[in-house]
């Protein structure tokens, strides 16, 4: 049994998502764990449907529909779980659930005047606090304040396969693809509607959840939930949690704040909240920052780039670069900038940046988005699908952390996962020499001898078009990670090759192998 409505408010949590993609199963779970109410909006819609069918009320009868609001009502079911229908006081939550309701609630879903005038019976549910709600457009229409926006998403095949395995059809018969051209259908329709349409709110956690199985999703959920709100401030619970703008928004990439913390955090939240904005162009600011970074590598090292004119200026882009030194993303970052014209790079850092005196400012406006190590491989996986899905550049290291040696090491599967999903484009980079110039261990850079660090640029493809035939998920990912690190590799010299040297391909045509530095 959760708390009742009248305790100190709790977190309010938005949850969306396409069809099938758990937002309900998933919701419930992470509620009753947490001790939270729990209300799938969609519920409301079948309530109003059975309401019009039982009273004569075409789907398309706006004021009509409107004036039948207020003879429905959602009870809880005794377990948290807004349930319960209940229309002109008799149980009618069988009703909902009829073939007839199923035949006639998406028309009614698509009244606009409708839609907005069940905002206010959501705002009244949502109020009290301590609720999940679970939708299609949750986090950008109806709680567009809330605490916690997470969108739960997966591939069509993944949610199709969900679907195919429940009804124990053969995932390779007629049947199977029927499920998955309805999904496919389901999904242009949601995105592609005037009113509410399907989309991640702009401040939302996106949870990509192929692979993952249901307990996965639900500790992932339920983690985001617990870290939003133990950085929830403590409201005045005169004033509603719904309404109310938030001014310093939590995030479950930022730990709360600790009670006796230093006045400093404050200018530090207002960093991360700057530094966590998916914009995609190159302000004169982020031009300023590019080209600081690049003066400040030009001051050790005499740094050449070469073939930044194979840059893609549009799509979804991975700069893969292999990582031998601190100097590698000011050596690299500046030009690679400027190649890019308009459009800005992405970058994942340690939340520890932003604590760093001007540091951490340039990194709040240079495109740099914090995450929390003690979680970083969940949440940058996130993090870096949505700037991908949205056609942004996004530099990554496949190897994680710097090589002490300047050679190649061995690299996460992640960088490859995210080109398979994503469909990017990867563009191999190779930084020679710049260990030489620092290297790992010591605090700044050696001044003498002035050494010259090549950075190559090698050519963009897809992860599709290095995929062994009928690989499992696993092959895929070790395959594209091996296609990625040989890439790099071939740009490096062979001293730098490390673990990736016998995956360099031998010279094709007129491609000819790295000349030494």
């Amino acid at each position: 049994m959760t708390a009742p409505a009248t305790a100190n408010p709790r977190i309010i949590v938005a949850l969306d998502g396409p069809a099938s993609s758990g937002k309900s199963s998933v919701g419930v779970a992470v509620a009753q764990r947490l001790g939270l109410r729990f209300l799938d909006t969609g519920l409301i819609y079948r309530a109003l449907t059975a309401l019009a069918i039982d009273a004569g009320v075409a789907t398309d009868d706006q004021p009509g529909l409107i004036a039948l609001i207020p003879r429905f009502e959602l009870r809880d079911d005794g377990t948290g779980r807004l349930t319960q229908v209940r229309i002109d006081g008799r149980d009618a939550t069988r009703e909902v659930r009829s073939h007839e309701v199923d035949a006639n609630v998406s028309a009614l879903a698509r009244q606009p005047d409708v839609r907005a005038a069940l905002l206010a019976y959501q705002h009244r549910l949502a109020e009290p606090g301590g609720i999940l709600m679970a939708g299609r457009d949750i986090g950008t229409v109806v709680l567009p304040h809330a605490d916690l926006k997470v969108y739960l998403d997966a591939s069509v095949e993944e949610r199709a396969m969900r679907r195919i395995r429940e009804r124990g059809l053969d995932p390779s018969g007629e049947e199977a693809e029927a499920v998955r051209d309805q999904l496919r259908a389901r999904d242009a329709v949601d995105r592609g509607r005037e009113v509410a349409p399907l989309r991640a709110a702009d401040d939302a956690v996106a949870v990509t959840t192929d692979g993952m199985d249901f307990d996965e999703v639900v500790d992932l959920v339920a983690r985001l939930v617990t870290a939003a709100e133990a950085a929830k401030p403590k409201a005045d619970p005169s004033v509603s949690e719904v309404a109310k703008p938030k001014d310093t928004p939590s995030s479950p990439l930022r730990p709360a704040r600790p009670a006796d913390a230093p006045a400093g955090p404050e200018k530090r939240n207002r960093l991360l909240d700057v530094a966590m904005r998916l914009d995609n162009d190159q302000t004169m600011l982020v031009r300023m920052v590019a080209r600081v970074t690049w003066w400040m590598a030009s001051a050790f090292a005499s740094v050449k780039i070469e073939g930044l004119e194979r840059i893609p200026r549009k799509g979804a882009v991975i700069l893969a670069l292999n990582h031998a030194s601190n100097l590698d993303a000011f050596v690299a970052g500046g030009r690679i900038s400027d190649a890019l014209r308009t459009r800005r790079i992405h970058w994942l850092g340690k939340r520890e940046l932003f604590d760093w005196p001007f540091f951490g400012w340039m990194c709040a406006h240079g495109g740099v988005h914090p995450v929390n190590r003690g979680t970083a491989d969940v949440e940058a996986y996130r993090l870096a699908t949505r700037i991908l899905e949205r056609g942004y550049v996004l530099w990554v290291f496949p190897e994680g952390t710097r090589s002490p040696t300047g050679a190649l090491q061995e690299a996460k599967d992640g960088v490859a996962q995210l080109a398979i999903r994503a469909g990017a484009l990867v563009l191999p980079i190779g930084i020679n020499d710049s260990d030489l110039v620092w290297p790992k261990g010591r605090k700044l850079p050696l001044p003498f001898p002035r050494r010259r660090i090549r950075v190559r640029v090698g050519e963009p493809f897809l992860a599709a078009d290095v995929l062994p035939p009928s690989a499992d998920r696993r092959a895929a990912k070790t395959a594209v990670t091996t296609a990625i690190m040989g890439r790099i590799a071939e740009l490096l010299e062979p001293r730098q090759r490390g673990v990736y040297a016998s995956a360099v391909r031998e010279p094709v045509g007129d491609e000819a192998a790295p000349d030494p530095a």
